[in-house]
C-alpha cells in the first residue's frame, strides 16, 4: 500500500510529464504524423485539407442535401467522409473500402471529430459491400480517386453494382484519369482510360455518362497537382 507521500510524489511526477508534453510541442508532432499517415493512405501528401474542402463543396454544388442517403465506394481514411458525416443527417452516410487498415484510421477520425452519434456505417468489403448493403438504394454514390485503380473486370462489377443501388433520380459521381500514363500506386494499379471507355461500360448497365469538368474547373486549388486534370463524371440511370 502506497503512503500518501508516495501518491503525492507520483501525482507531481505525472503533472510534470504532462507539462513537458503540452509545452514541448509533442502533441503537434503526433498530430502531424497522423495527418501524414492519412495523406499517404489517400495518396496525396500535403493535400488533406484541400481535398476535404473541395470534395464537400463540390458535392453540395452538385445538389447534395442533409437528408440524402450517401454511399461512398472507396472511402479510404474518410478524407471526404468527415465533413460529409458532419453535414448529412443521422445515419445517412455509408462508406465502403477494401482496406481494413484505413477503415481503422477512419474510425479514429470519427471519434476525434465527435461524430459517433451520427451513426455512420463503415464496411470492409471486396465486393463494394454487396452483401452488407443488400437492396438499399442511395441518392448519391461517390468514388473519389478510385475508378482509375479498377481493372476492366472490376469496373464492370462496379457499374453493375451502382446501377442497382441508385435510387430514383440518384447520381453517381467519380473522377477518372485520362491524362497520366498507367502505373502502380501501393498495391493497386493506376490506370489511364478514356472517357469513352467509361461511357461504354456504364451504358451496358443502363447508366448515362456526363462530364462535369476537371477538378481544376470545379475549384480545386492545387492546380499544379496531377489530379487537378482529372475529369469528374456523373452517371445516372437511363
Amino acid at each position: 500500500m502506497k503512503l500518501p507521500l508516495s501518491r503525492t510524489r507520483a501525482k507531481l511526477v505525472h503533472r510534470t510529464k504532462e507539462f513537458i508534453f503540452d509545452n514541448g510541442g509533442f502533441q503537434s508532432m503526433l498530430d502531424l504524423r497522423t495527418k501524414h499517415q492519412l495523406e499517404d493512405s489517400m495518396g496525396f501528401r500535403g493535400q488533406l485539407d484541400e481535398h476535404r474542402r473541395f470534395q464537400i463543396e463540390m458535392l453540395m454544388d452538385r445538389g447534395l442535401k442533409p437528408h440524402h442517403s450517401f454511399l461512398e465506394l472507396g472511402c479510404g481514411p474518410l478524407t471526404a467522409a468527415i465533413p460529409l458525416i458532419q453535414y448529412l443527417d443521422h445515419g445517412r452516410y455509408v462508406g465502403v473500402d477494401i482496406r481494413s487498415t484505413v477503415l481503422d484510421m477512419g474510425w479514429t477520425e470519427i471519434g476525434k471529430a465527435k461524430l459517433s452519434a451520427k451513426n455512420p456505417r463503415l464496411i470492409c468489403s471486396t465486393s463494394f459491400g454487396a452483401e452488407e448493403i443488400g437492396d438499399q438504394s442511395f441518392d448519391f454514390v461517390y468514388s473519389f480517386s478510385v475508378l482509375y485503380h479498377l481493372s476492366d473486370e472490376i469496373l464492370v462489377n462496379y457499374f453493375r453494382f451502382v446501377s442497382k443501388r441508385l435510387g430514383s433520380g440518384g447520381v453517381c459521381i467519380a473522377n477518372v484519369n485520362t491524362d497520366t500514363q498507367s502505373d502502380r500506386w501501393l498495391e493497386f494499379p493506376f490506370l489511364q482510360k478514356s472517357i469513352e471507355t467509361y461511357e461504354t461500360m456504364a451504358r451496358a448497365h443502363a447508366l448515362q455518362t456526363k462530364k462535369i469538368g476537371t477538378l481544376a474547373d470545379l475549384g480545386f486549388r492545387h492546380i499544379g497537382a496531377m489530379e487537378a486534370r482529372n475529369p469528374i463524371l456523373e452517371f445516372r440511370r437511363v
